[in-house]
C-alpha cells in the first residue's frame, strides 16, 4: 500500500482526537470568557461612572447651589443697607442666613470630604481634595463678617455716616468676594461633572467598539475551531467512504493523509487491512487458478501421455525402417520436426504436472548460502552461452533456513532464467545472500529493460506471460515454492536501469547443538 504517512503499530498517537477537540472547546471558552469579562468590566465601570456622578458629584452640586443661594441673598441683603427702614430686621434676616450658610457649607463639606472622596476614581479623590480646599478658601472669605455687621448696625443706631459707609464697604466686599469664589467653585464641579460625563461617554463608546471586535473575534474563533473540528473528523468521513467502497469490492489501497490521532491510525489501519484483504484474494484466486491448472494438468496429462509416449515410439521406428531402407532428405527432415513438436509437448505435459503436483516441501535446517553458491555454478555455464556476466555476493555469518532444497533450487533457477530471457543485450546478473532482521535474502539484479508498473502487479499470476513463448508458470511456481516455505517474493524496479527479485526465507529456530547453531564465516565472492 502506498500511504503518505503511516503510525507503527502499538505506538500511541502523539495528541489523542479527544485532547484535541478538548483544546479546542478551551480555546473558544478562553475567547467567550475573555469578552464575558471585558463585558462585565465595561459595565461595572459605567456603573461606577453612573454612582460617581449621582451619589458624588450631584450632592456636592445640588448643597454647593444652596450654599451659593444663600450667599448671594446675604450680599444682596448687605447691598440694599443703606436704604432699609428697619435695620433690626433686617439684621435677624442676616443672623438666619448666616446660620444657614454655615449649615450648607458644612454639609457642603461633608459631601466633598466624603461622598466624593469615596466614590470616586484617583482622580476624583484628589479633585475632591482641591475643591474642599476651594471651598475653605470661600469661607475664609467672609470669616469676619458677622464682626463687621455688628459695627455697621451699631453705627445705623448711633447714626454715625463714617462708620456706615466704610464698614459696610468692607462687609460688602467680603460678601462678594465670597460669592465670586462660590460661583468659581461651582463653575469648577460643573466642568468636572461635564469631563466626567464626557470620558464616561467616550469609553461607553470604546467599549462598544471593543466589545464589537471581541464578540467578532469570538466568533471567527467559534467558526475557526469549527472548521478545524470538521478538519479532525474529516478523514472518519473518508474512512467510511472508503469502508462503503470496499464492501462494494474496491480493495485497491489508497494513500492515507498524515495524522497523528486515533483516526489517522484507523486510516492507515483500515488501508493495510484492504492490502491483506487484496493480497489474500489475490493469493486464493491464484490458488484457485492453480488448483484448477491441476486438475486440468492431471486429466490433460492422463490422456496425452500414452498417445505421445506412442507417437513418439512409432516416429523411432519409422526413423529406423527409413534408415534401413537408405530413405533420406525431407522425409527425416519432417519427423525430426514431429519428434520435437512431441518433445514440447512432453515438456509442457511435466510443467503442468508440476504445479498439479507440487508436494509439500521437506524442510530442514540447511546452510542457504552454500545452496546458493552450488545453483550459481550449476546456472553459470548456461550464462556464459548466452554471453551473460553471473556475479555473487554472500555476507558472512549467514543464518540456517529451513528449506526444501530441491524445490528452492528450482524457485532460484527459474528467476535466473528469466533474468536471462530479460537481457537480450548482454550484460551481468547479480545474485546476492544477506540477512535482513528474521529473514535471509535471496537476491537477483538483472540489467534488462525492466518491467512496467502495470505488469509488475501480474507478473506471478498463473498463465500471464510477456514472451511469445513459455507457459506464464515459471514465477508463479516460484511463488508459491517460497510462500510455502513462509517466505514471500518481491519484484522492484532498480534505480539505474534492470529488475530486482528479492526471495524473502525465514531463518531456523536456534539450536543447541551450540557449533552447528550457525554456518561457518565465507567471505564474499564473485562468480
Amino acid at each position: 500500500m502506498s500511504a503518505r504517512a503511516s503510525i507503527p503499530p502499538g505506538v500511541k498517537p502523539s495528541k489523542t482526537l479527544a485532547t484535541r477537540i478538548l483544546v479546542s472547546f478551551a480555546v473558544t471558552l478562553v475567547a467567550f470568557a475573555v469578552t464575558v469579562g471585558f463585558t462585565v468590566a465595561a459595565q461595572k465601570r459605567a456603573a461606577e461612572d453612573s454612582e460617581e456622578l449621582t451619589n458624588g458629584f450631584v450632592p456636592v452640586a445640588l448643597k454647593l447651589g444652596r450654599l451659593r443661594a444663600v450667599q448671594s441673598t446675604l450680599a444682596s441683603i448687605v447691598d440694599g443697607i443703606p436704604d432699609e427702614k428697619s435695620p433690626q430686621s433686617t439684621r435677624d434676616i442676616l443672623r438666619t442666613l448666616d446660620g444657614e450658610r454655615r449649615l450648607m457649607f458644612e454639609e457642603t463639606r461633608a459631601a466633598m470630604q466624603n461622598e466624593l472622596r469615596s466614590l470616586g476614581s484617583d482622580e476624583t479623590r484628589q479633585l475632591a481634595l482641591v475643591l474642599t480646599g476651594e471651598l475653605d478658601a470661600a469661607a475664609a472669605e467672609w470669616a469676619g463678617d458677622r464682626e463687621l455687621r455688628d459695627r455697621v448696625f451699631a453705627a445705623l443706631d448711633d447714626g454715625d455716616r463714617d462708620v456706615i459707609n466704610r464698614d459696610l464697604l468692607a462687609l460688602g466686599a467680603m460678601e462678594h468676594a465670597a460669592d465670586k469664589r462660590l460661583r468659581a467653585l461651582a463653575d469648577h464641579v460643573d466642568t468636572s461633572m461635564k469631563n466626567l460625563s464626557a470620558a464616561a461617554r467616550a469609553r461607553e463608546q470604546r467599549a462598544v467598539v471593543e466589545l464589537a471586535l471581541l464578540a467578532a473575534l469570538t466568533l471567527a474563533v467559534g467558526v475557526g475551531v469549527s472548521i478545524h473540528t470538521r478538519r479532525l473528523l474529516g478523514p472518519l468521513e473518508r474512512v467510511t467512504q472508503r469502508a462503503k467502497a470496499v464492501a462494494r469490492g474496491d480493495l485497491t489501497p489508497q494513500p492515507t493523509e498524515r495524522t497523528d490521532d486515533e483516526i489517522g491510525e484507523l486510516a492507515t489501519a483500515f488501508e493495510r487491512m484492504v492490502a491483506s484483504v487484496a493480497k489474500a484474494q489475490n493469493r486464493a484466486v491464484a490458488n484457485e487458478r492453480l488448483a484448477a491448472i491441476g486438475k486440468m494438468a492431471a486429466h490433460v496429462t492422463h490422456e496425452i501421455r500414452n498417445p505421445l509416449s506412442s507417437i513418439g515410439l512409432n516416429i523411432e521406428l519409422l526413423e529406423e525402417n527409413l534408415a534401413e531402407a537408405g530413405t533420406s532428405g525431407e522425409p527425416l527432415t519432417l519427423l525430426q520436426a514431429i519428434t520435437r513438436e512431441v518433445q514440447r509437448l512432453e515438456h509442457l505435459s511435466e510443467e503442468y504436472l508440476r504445479v498439479a503436483r507440487l508436494p509439500q516441501p521437506r524442510m530442514e535446517s540447511e546452510d542457504l548460502a552454500a545452496k546458493v553458491r552450488e545453483i550459481v555454478a550449476f546456472a553459470k555455464p548456461e550464462m556464459d552461452r548466452a554471453g551473460l556476466g553471473l556475479e555473487l555476493d554472500v555476507e558472512d555469518d549467514i543464518p540456517l533456513v529451513l528449506f526444501d532444497e530441491g524445490q528452492i533450487r528450482q524457485a532460484i533457477l527459474n528467476v535466473l532464467r528469466n533474468a536471462r530471457e530479460a537481457m537480450t543485450d548482454g550484460g551481468t546478473i547479480r545474485v546476492y545472500v544477506r540477512a535482513e532482521g528474521m529473514s535471509v535474502v535471496v537476491g537477483v539484479d538483472d540489467e534488462g529493460g525492466g518491467i512496467p508498473e502495470d505488469v509488475r502487479s501480474r507478473i506471478f499470476d498463473p498463465f500471464f506471460s510477456t514472451k511469445g513463448e513459455g507457459t506464464g508458470l515459471g514465477l508463479a511456481i516460484t511463488r508459491q515454492i517460497v510462500e510455502a516455505h513462509g517466505g514471500s517474493i518481491a519484484v522492484e524496479p532498480r534505480e539505474d536501469k534492470g529488475t530486482t527479485f528479492r526471495l524473502l526465507l525465514p531463518i531456523a529456530p536456534a539450536r543447541n547443538s551450540g557449533p552447528h547453531s550457525l554456518p561457518p564465516s565465507r567471505a564474499s565472492r564473485a562468480l
